[in-house]
């Protein structure tokens, strides 16, 4: 097959233009000469489309920008979206940790809006590649030894629908994206690059990405818990996993699977480093131990007691060397991701904060 790579000129299409990622990766897009067609569930809400507006207008690329309305849960809804369009970044995805049927309310749709967005795709026969954004959690799993790093070869097979639902929702969309692909005729195939961001932190353009990734910097701020719990999280700046998703278009020949991230580092030293930059806000930056992490998610729908009872105090560190060789990735010191993450935070009120 020809090389899928997009040049500057080419049309792009990002599925849930608004979002935290999606939102900067339209902005780098524009930057770089791209036209972008990014797609929100209503193009006439200014809280969806507004801050993008402005990113294209502070560059002067106003006139490569536009919109289209699609819904992950609708067949044939971006059938419209990806028309004339070189490459398609499929950002979009339904955030849910916790439901009464986490089949149907978490894993099923997270794979059949995948499923839709890749049969308005191959209906519109002109897309020669499309970059998935998984995530870390569907190479990650407690079942390895604890001196096993990570890699793009691993996949989470610890999660189950009891303990992480939306672990299997990460793994079930990209294993049913690239058998889909897998299936294709040639005449109707595309190239299908999936990319594995980490814990995704940077600054929030807008209110609702204080609710994406940045929700555990705001809650620390907030002091929403007492404390943070020992986990290792695998971190990276939301301006370089737009960076990456870039390189990943513009590249000749890129590794089907990569893992996005800076460095592995432990939550309870990262908001601790946190603190020291804000010394004058009060934030909820003690070790909790593991029992009474296990205590708080009882009462906490975005925490799940089975998947903190593997993870808390246990090393899952990951190996970016794919990404800094493929895409030649140089990333962000963390301590300026962390700053940068929370002076928006603090500065426009997303946060709760009290003051020494």
């Amino acid at each position: 097959m020809p090389s899928g790579a997009v040049q500057a000129g080419d049309l792009v299409c990002v599925t849930g233009a608004n979002g935290f990622i999606a939102s900067h990766l339209v902005g780098q897009l524009l930057e770089a000469g791209f036209r972008v067609r990014g797609t929100v569930r209503d193009v006439e809400d200014p809280q969806k489309v507004d801050h993008l507006k402005a990113l294209a207008e502070a560059c002067g690329a106003a006139d490569r920008l536009s919109f289209a309305a699609a819904d992950l849960m609708v067949a044939g809804s971006f059938d419209d979206a990806v028309t004339g369009c070189a490459a398609v970044v499929h950002a979009a995805a339904s955030v849910v940790f916790n439901h009464p049927d986490p089949q149907k309310g978490i894993v099923d749709p997270s794979i059949e809006g995948t499923r839709n967005v890749l049969d308005s795709v191959r209906r519109a026969g002109c897309v020669r590649r499309v970059i998935h954004t998984s995530s870390m959690v569907a190479v990650y799993g407690w079942d390895k030894p604890r001196d096993h790093v990570f890699t793009e070869d691993d996949w989470n097979r610890a999660s189950t629908l009891k303990n992480d639902p939306y672990g299997v929702a990460k793994v079930g969309s990209e294993r049913a994206a690239r058998a889909y692909v897998d299936a294709l005729p040639e005449a109707e195939s595309f190239e299908l690059i999936h990319l594995n961001p980490g814990m995704v932190f940077g600054p929030p353009l807008i209110k609702p990405h204080a609710k994406a990734s940045p929700r555990l910097v705001r809650d620390v701020i907030s002091r929403a818990q007492p404390g943070v719990p020992r986990l290792m999280l695998s971190v990276v700046d939301v301006r370089d996993v737009a960076a990456a998703h870039v390189a990943a278009l513009r590249h000749d020949d890129p590794p089907s699977r990569c893992l996005i991230f800076a460095e592995n580092a432990w939550m309870t030293d990262l908001m601790s480093e946190l603190q020291g930059m804000f010394p004058d806000v009060r934030m909820g930056t003690m070790a909790i131990p593991k029992p009474l992490v296990l205590l708080a998610s009882l009462t906490d729908a975005t925490l799940n007691i089975r998947q903190l009872w593997h993870l808390v105090g246990r090393p899952m560190p990951m190996d970016n060397t794919r990404s800094r060789e493929a895409y030649g990735m140089v990333y962000r010191p963390v301590s300026e991701t962390l700053r940068d993450t929370a002076t928006p935070l603090i500065e426009h009120g997303w946060a709760r904060v009290k003051r020494r």
